[in-house]
């Protein structure tokens, strides 16, 4: 137990210092805390998280998550959109729906995956998400309308991801006939009912708090139950889409109109939680990975899916969904380079590897060293040049 706890805090220590030491010398956070973990983990063997934390390690990285997420989504007030609506809209909308498109096709001509693996992967990897746009968006400090294109993009599509692969893991199922189309009927149902309830809980709460019905301060506390609670019982109606509903409930909050005084309260306590949170995950599944399968992330066709990602998929998909908004060439030059990948990427990916492995998917077992592959070089690439970047291109705040 002593050595449990040990673990527990040398992975808490570890993952603040990182976001110092980023913070120090100006280098990106997600690049320390990533190569911190691999040298913990796989490299010196120090620390690793299955032995820590056994059967609760994926339940853990789910919750925290959540909050991440919702956290991220409590700062959407659709007020900081208004003069650019258009393309935020599709940045939500269309620029997820080139890449999985654009991704899938990738991922079965490139790497010779079948087509229900190829659009499961290419579902997954239209997520960006706060706990890696977050950290980037501190460090760049670029103006407005950019930062909040990539911070809408990255909160909102994060549910939207694990949606995509699922679906395209039902029509899989319904195509193969390991499944009927009733399944595709149930998961629209179910993938409603988790926006409603989202939603639902997100207006309440905020009602009950406008009214002090729970005195000030128990609310953080109260929020942070409510939430861990709607997102389980979410993925227990249909798998992963308590993302979907934490998101909800945020952006219901947020634009309810309720006492700023309350909401800059919970958005503090949040954000305190969420960089402790995205620390500690990052280090944990870094720590989690093994040297199987980082030698495989070396593999010549994964390198070159990832290039194509970086470098052809997003600025196609960016430029395409981004015609006539208005929006210069330079800010869309940017918004195009980055998408770095992170935690819901790592912990989604091994879910669907295991379930289209035992839907009979064998090629699905490349599905978490693929992922690897693309977090470990989106984070670099993306984290070591965003800043010069965009002060090469005029965007940010001291330009």
């Amino acid at each position: 137990m002593e050595l449990t706890l040990f673990a527990i805090g040398v992975i808490l220590i570890v993952g603040m210092l990182s976001q110092w030491f980023s913070w120090r010398f100006s280098l990106p956070a997600i690049f320390i805390m990533t190569i911190t973990g691999v040298a913990l983990g796989p490299g010196a063997g120090v620390i690793v998280p299955e032995d820590v934390f056994g059967p609760v390690m994926k339940p853990l990285i789910s919750m925290a998550v959540a909050i991440i997420l919702f956290e991220g989504s409590l700062n959407l007030d659709r007020k900081e959109i208004f003069d650019f609506k258009r393309p935020v809209n599709r940045m939500i909308l269309i620029v997820p729906l080139l890449s999985w498109i654009f991704t899938a096709l990738a991922t079965h001509y490139i790497l010779g995956l079948s087509w229900v693996v190829a659009f499961v992967i290419g579902g997954l990897f239209v997520v960006t998400g706060p706990t890696v746009i977050g950290p980037l968006l501190r460090q760049a400090n670029l103006k407005e309308r950019p930062a909040a294109l990539l911070r809408w993009e990255g909160i909102i599509v994060d549910p939207i991801g694990p949606l995509f692969a699922l679906f395209a893991f039902q029509v899989g199922l319904a195509v193969t006939g390991a499944a009927n189309s009733n399944s595709l009927l149930l998961f629209f149902f179910a993938a409603i009912i988790a926006l409603l309830i989202g939603y639902g809980i997100g207006y309440v709460m905020g009602l009950i708090f406008q009214r002090e019905i729970i005195p000030y301060f128990m609310q953080n506390s109260f929020m942070f139950a409510v939430v861990v609670l709607s997102f389980s019982v979410s993925n227990m109606l249909m798998p992963e889409s308590g993302l979907l509903t934490v998101t909800a409930m945020g952006l219901a909050m947020a634009n309810m109109g309720i006492d700023l005084r309350i909401l800059t309260n919970i958005r503090h306590f949040k954000e305190n939680i969420s960089v402790l949170l995205i620390s500690s995950v990052f280090i944990i599944l870094a720590a989690s990975t093994t040297r199987e399968e980082l030698t495989t992330i070396l593999d010549v066709r994964l390198l070159i899916f990832v290039l194509m990602m970086i470098f052809v998929i997003r600025p196609l998909s960016v430029w395409l969904s981004l015609i006539k908004t208005g929006l210069p060439a330079r800010e869309k030059t940017l918004i195009g380079w980055i998408a770095p990948r992170g935690i819901v990427a790592m912990t989604v990916s091994s879910y669907f590897q295991d379930v289209l492995v035992d839907a009979g998917f064998s090629d699905a077992t490349l599905l978490v060293p693929l992922t690897l592959a693309l977090v470990f070089t989106t984070v670099c690439v993306h984290g070591f040049t965003i800043t010069p970047l965009a002060r090469r291109l005029g965007i940010t705040k001291e330009s």
